[in-house]
């Protein structure tokens, strides 16, 4: 009896050979390259941003005028998705992002192939190449190759790779809600996993198209085949330079800080100068440190396409590979004339660095300003309770926050309970639907969450009174399930008077119609609109602020905001960098499910702070490297 062997990967292909061989093509290629892929990728970056991302914008504005609004709202989109003109805006905007993406990848992974061949990186070649591969762009093959790079490679965490992509991610308050259970987890994990997947299994497309010449549709498919054995190796080396990156950060961060903690020691006045100049030159080098990744990436990238030659049919086919003149290979560069050009470049790298440095001086002045941010529990404290609970809504209470945020939703019957999901499921295991159950059926039903805290849901009445027990105000949501009465909030304006308890409280909702009908009814209350997508500026509404969730909120939507008379409070900020950027910001308030540690960070702040605490947030926010 004979066995059939094992088919195995030729020696090439091999784990233990490829992983070695990828990280030393990308480390050859930083090293052949240097200073000047750096300057590429600066540029790569820079251009993009100065031209495309004004473009975007204004044709986003556009859109938004087309439809009659002016900011970026919930009905705003509705809007925009109704009317033809808006569409057709949209439309070109995203071919423009598209083609903007996918050009700017091309010529970065064009520029790592021209240095691995020491064709060098002459303006000529370069421009050359930049026209054939605009014509490529153009051709509808290329169309689920832009697809990749613009959205599965960004929803991977890696919009490191271009500007702008940088923003494309799930919303935190899509991912926290579904981490709040087991099966939202699996499900987050699941999603995740898949698209990490796709970005791997696809990654080596774009070589393919840009130095290769293959269509993007045929270069997605050859990926795919040529990735069937080597994704374990290729994921080994990209976690690896991902490590690395990470490590060269983290002692950025730290050789960062080091000077200006030398200075609050040693001489506290100087420590706002020395920290700006400080952030200056870690902008800089964080650029460096991100550029260096990628290109390290895209070495990598090329040298497995060439392992994979004979697999993919293209062996010996070089001629596919996009001409270029012989003659311009670039000449042969002399020890001395390197060493004047490094000269240069450091001199070159010194000077954004100062300016970015006198610009950041008022940045770390401004600093020195106590924050005036609300703290509130979003729907009490989690780590002592049950959301929307009187156990969460005590634990909130304890942890001493400003605010309680809080949800109230109407039952079958027409009383209040304080509940967020319209489903019982996640928090009850049960298949009903507030809207289909009475005020005493839903105050009988036991809920819990991940954190192994149980509680009943609370009636409206119960939690107000509760909270007026505890001394702690309340920002009430209207919650709504789409099963409400026609009087919904004439019934909780009614109820809250009841208990002397409406003009103690404020009030917020998702529903614009809804908020403003509450204003209109009672004009004296303090109501807010709630944003779950916003941008370009602050809606027209008569609510007294806005709330935005966390991905929407930018400068430019807090100072319209503030220009019409409006606060401006941010919901769900979770993160520990992204609590202290707020608190920086002196937002009018946060939604966070973790106010101790955001009352902590807060009673830290102020004059009497450290300037290298200061720098330290400074350098976390400003400072981009994935």
């Amino acid at each position: 009896m004979t066995s059939t062997a094992r088919p195995t990967a030729p020696d090439g292909l091999a784990f233990r050979r490829l992983v070695p061989g990828l990280l030393r093509a990308g480390w050859d290629v930083l090293q052949r390259g240097g200073w000047r892929l750096l300057v590429v990728y600066a540029l790569s970056q820079v251009i993009p941003l100065a031209l495309v991302s004004p473009l975007i914008h204004w044709m986003f504005t556009q859109a938004l005028a087309s439809a009659g609004a002016h900011a970026v709202t919930s009905e705003a989109i509705t809007g925009m998705l109704a009317s033809g003109i808006s569409v057709t805006w949209l439309a070109g905007l995203c071919v423009v992002a598209l083609l903007a993406v996918s050009l700017q990848l091309s010529v970065l992974v064009v520029a790592v192939d021209q240095v691995r061949r020491g064709a060098g990186l002459r303006p000529r070649i370069l421009r050359a190449k930049l026209l054939s591969l605009m014509r490529r762009l153009t051709r509808p093959g290329f169309l689920p190759l832009g697809m990749y790079l613009f959205l599965v490679v960004p929803l991977t965490q890696a919009g490191v790779f271009s500007v702008l992509t940088h923003s494309i991610a799930i919303p935190n308050f899509v991912s926290g809600e579904l981490l709040k259970s087991t099966q939202g987890t699996l499900v987050y994990a699941s999603f995740l996993l898949v698209a990490g997947t796709a970005a791997l299994r696809y990654s080596l497309a774009v070589p393919l198209f840009a130095v290769y010449g293959v269509p993007g549709g045929k270069a997605m498919r050859l990926s795919r085949r040529a990735t069937a054995r080597t994704f374990p190796a290729l994921l080994a080396a990209g976690g690896t330079a991902a490590a690395a990156a990470l490590l060269a950060g983290a002692a950025l961060v730290v050789l960062t800080i080091l000077p200006t903690l030398a200075a609050d020691l040693v001489y506290p006045r100087a420590a706002a100068g020395v920290a700006a100049l400080a952030l200056g030159a870690a902008q800089i080098t964080g650029v460096a440190i991100a550029g260096s990744l990628v290109l390290f990436v895209a070495g990598m990238l090329l040298k497995l396409v060439d392992r994979n030659m004979p697999r993919l049919g293209l062996d010996g086919q070089s001629g596919e590979r996009i001409a270029e003149p012989v003659a311009a290979l670039a000449p042969p560069v002399t020890r001395s004339r390197r060493k004047v050009t490094a000269a240069l470049v450091a001199g070159a790298a010194v000077v954004p660095a100062l300016i970015l440095g006198l610009i950041n001086i008022p940045v770390m002045e401004g600093l020195r300003d106590v924050p005036r941010t609300l703290v509130l529990g979003h729907r009490g404290f989690s780590g002592g309770g049950v959301e929307n609970t009187i156990s969460g809504l005590r634990a909130a209470a304890a942890a001493g926050t400003d605010l309680v945020e809080m949800d109230v939703m109407q039952t079958a019957d027409g009383g209040f309970v304080a509940m967020h999901d319209a489903s019982l499921a996640r928090l009850a295991a049960r298949s009903e639907a507030v809207a289909d159950l009475t005020l005493s059926e839903l105050t009988s039903i036991t809920v819990r969450d991940q954190f192994g805290h149980a509680d009943s849901i609370p009636s409206l009445r119960d939690y107000v009174l509760a909270a007026r027990e505890a001394g702690q105000p309340l920002l009430i949501e209207l919650k709504l399930h789409g099963g409400e009465t026609g009087d919904y909030v004439e019934r909780l304006v009614a109820e809250l008077e009841s208990l002397n308890a409406l003009e103690q409280n404020i009030y917020h909702s998702l529903s614009l119609e809804k908020a403003e009908e509450l204003k209109r009814l009672r004009p004296g209350l303090y109501v807010g609109l709630t944003l779950a997508v916003a941008g370009v500026a602050s809606p027209e509404t008569t609510a007294d602020f806005i709330v935005v969730e966390e991905a929407s909120y930018t400068p430019a939507v807090r100072e319209s905001a503030w220009a019409d008379g409006k606060e401006v409070y941010v919901w769900t900020v979770n993160g520990a960098d992204a609590i202290r950027s707020m608190l920086r910001d002196n937002v009018d308030g946060i939604i966070t499910d973790h106010p101790d540690m955001a009352l902590a960070d807060r009673s830290s702040m102020g004059p009497g702070e450290p300037m290298s605490s200061k720098l330290y947030d400074a350098v976390m926010r400003f400072v981009v490297i994935f």
